[in-house]
């Protein structure tokens, strides 16, 4: 957690504050009264200002969950402030979830609408860009057709429920509750949504994954079907819609986006399917799609030169024999396909496809050097069809260019 703002009280009752605490202080500005000095505690109060029922440190992850549970239980009205490494409120009224708002960006409509699959990541700085005082990202996205009022309003119900339950997990910071009705500059959404049944969800999630991260330990893996998995027993239609998903390639993440179930049914659906052996995890691919294609495009040019050179003495059909054959002997088959095409190049999608399936810490390299045996054995091969003179020529150019050539 980021550190707090800090205040200093001196023997004679001064108060020393830091940049960060005068800010803050200074947008609170009003009469206060000292309610309580105790070990470790200094508590104001505003004159007429809202009540506060309850207001402490969050000691452990069950903190929230306790001050929750007494909150529906007691039936009261008022705001939950959490305050973590962001800054969380929920408004709670007769034993039900009202609203929230959140400063994290995890927390925002935009990211709740990606996450579920409504919006790319360029729709949603987009949208972002065109928010202002009379115009909310929510009203933007059904004015774009991206999403209908009623389908806007089951993602703002989708975005309480995600800050409640990030505001459940938060084990270190304060939490304020504040009674009745508390005035702020954007009140939100209002919904309905009883905090018992939040609450028996939270603990369920709390507890699930806690056991999904002893085999999933994060959301970037990448799930990966089985050569040798046994027939899937009584798997469910979420566990069956994400296995279907499982290549290899697309990451928990992006699976829980395509389906729209979210991180956490998503991950729960990838541990029963490690659990039934139909899946492993990879780490994901750190090939850069862009790079491989800009790569084999600078030796293509190289390639289809001494194809060129090698045609003009009509040697071109040994010398691509000669090469094809090369690269099914030489094991480089599943990258550069049955061969080399008629003018010489191979390629690049291809190769881009084959070297996601790479366990490499550095696939690109392998990919450069084994660019550079094929372009050397396509200059040997030309050879037997130049005369001495062009075969020289021409390996001093194919040698200058490929020395040349650099990755990324």
């Amino acid at each position: 957690m980021s550190s707090r703002p800090r205040i200093v009280i001196d023997r004679e009752g001064n108060l020393l504050a830091d940049e960060d605490a005068r800010l803050r202080l200074g947008r609170r500005a009003g009469d206060f009264e000292l309610a309580a000095v105790l070990p470790g505690l200094v508590f104001l109060l505003e004159k007429e200002g809202p009540k506060v029922a309850m207001a402490g440190e969050i000691l452990t992850r069950m903190t929230i969950m306790e001050i929750g549970n007494m909150i529906a239980s007691a039936a009261w009205r008022g705001e939950l402030h959490v305050i973590g490494e962001h800054h969380r409120a929920m408004r709670f009224d007769q034993g039900a979830l009202r609203g929230a708002r959140s400063n994290s960006p995890d927390d925002r409509l935009g990211e709740v609408l990606f996450r579920a699959g409504v919006l790319s990541r360029a729709q949603v700085r987009e949208i972002a860009e065109q928010v202002g005082p009379d115009s909310r990202f929510g009203e933007l996205c059904v004015k774009g057709g991206y999403v209908d009022a009623g389908e806007l309003y089951k993602y703002l119900q989708k975005q309480a429920t995600d800050v409640f339950f990030n505001a459940l997990i938060v084990d270190e910071g304060s939490y304020v509750f504040v009674m009745g009705d508390v005035e702020t500059d954007d009140e939100g959404t209002t919904v309905h949504l009883p905090v018992q049944s939040l609450l028996m969800e939270g603990v369920q999630r709390i507890d699930e994954m806690a056991l999904f991260r002893d085999k999933i330990p994060h959301a970037d893996l990448c799930p990966q079907k089985r050569p040798d998995a046994p027939d899937p027993k009584k798997l469910d239609t979420t566990a069956t819609r994400v296995l279907e998903l499982c290549d290899g390639r697309r990451t928990i993440d992006d699976i829980a986006r395509e389906t729209g179930y979210g991180e956490f049914a998503t991950t729960k659906a990838v541990y029963h399917l490690i659990q039934q052996k139909q899946v492993d995890l990879r780490t994901p691919s750190n090939v850069d799609p862009d790079a491989t294609r800009a790569l084999v495009v600078q030796f293509n040019d190289v390639l289809q030169d001494i194809f060129m050179a090698v045609a003009t003495y009509g040697g071109l059909d040994q010398t691509r024999m000669t090469l094809d054959a090369w690269i099914q002997g030489s094991g480089y088959g599943p990258y550069f396909g049955e061969g080399v095409d008629e003018f010489g190049a191979i390629d690049p999608e291809r190769v881009v496809t084959a070297l996601q399936d790479v366990e490499s810490d550095h696939p690109l390299e392998a990919l450069h050097q084994a660019l550079h045996e094929l372009a050397a054995f396509a200059l040997f091969s030309a050879t037997t069809a130049l005369p001495r003179d062009q075969e020289l020529t021409l390996a001093r150019d194919v040698n200058t260019r490929l020395k040349a050539i650099r990755m990324g």
